[in-house]
């Protein structure tokens, strides 16, 4: 038996930990946090990264709707749901009926 150095329970499982939700979690130390926000802050300052917050935002906010949506009950299509499949072959283009099966001219 061991014990999750999280949350304390006792467990059978591989490794320290109990499960996902205990072994997902870590601590990190304000000096690395403080970087990755400057770093971010940086990255944000430039065109691209401005670009990128603002079609990272409108993403969002049409999942979250969408979400809302849905768990209100409402069903929220899909493009497969709605597009149909046409076929452009021209494959069948030449298929015409004619009387007589020998009939050649019409190639």
């Amino acid at each position: 038996m061991k014990i999750c150095p999280k949350c304390g329970v006792n467990h059978k499982k591989r490794g320290p930990f109990c499960g996902y939700s205990c072994a997902n979690v870590r601590a990190q130390p304000p000096e690395l946090r403080e970087a990755k926000s400057a770093k971010l802050k940086a990255y944000h300052a430039t065109l691209e990264g401005a670009a990128t917050r603002s079609i990272a935002s409108d993403f969002a906010s049409r999942l979250n709707k969408n979400r809302a949506l849905e768990r209100a009950g409402e069903y929220v299509l899909i493009d497969p749901d709605w597009m149909l499949d046409i076929p452009l072959t021209t494959d069948n283009m030449h298929n015409t009926y004619h009387d007589e099966d020998n009939d050649t001219s019409w190639l």
